[in-house]
């Protein structure tokens, strides 16, 4: 009897951990492609705004990993005037 419970304790845990770490999984993959998106979407806005992209401002935007900033950036090449400005170039 107290073998069979914790077994039965034993299986719940293990399920709840599944579970957290399966939805843990999820919330890290969309955050990831959203980072991917913001990424790709600030690199066509610079091209569209500044034409080519230069190897290094390509490669300072493809290491940025915040959201935040990512989303910050793609305002501001609104109204800046170069990538200096920018803060990147």
């Amino acid at each position: 009897m107290l073998e069979e419970t914790l077994v039965k304790w034993h299986d719940e845990i293990r399920e709840e951990a599944l579970q957290e770490g399966r939805q843990e999984g999820r919330r890290e993959g969309r955050q990831e492609g959203q980072v991917l998106s913001l990424r790709k979407m600030l690199l066509r806005q610079l091209a569209l705004r500044f034409g080519r992209v230069p190897k290094t401002v390509r490669s300072r935007v493809e290491r940025i990993s915040s959201t935040q900033e990512l989303e910050r950036l793609t305002e501001k090449v609104l109204s800046a005037r170069s990538l200096k400005e920018m803060g990147i170039g």
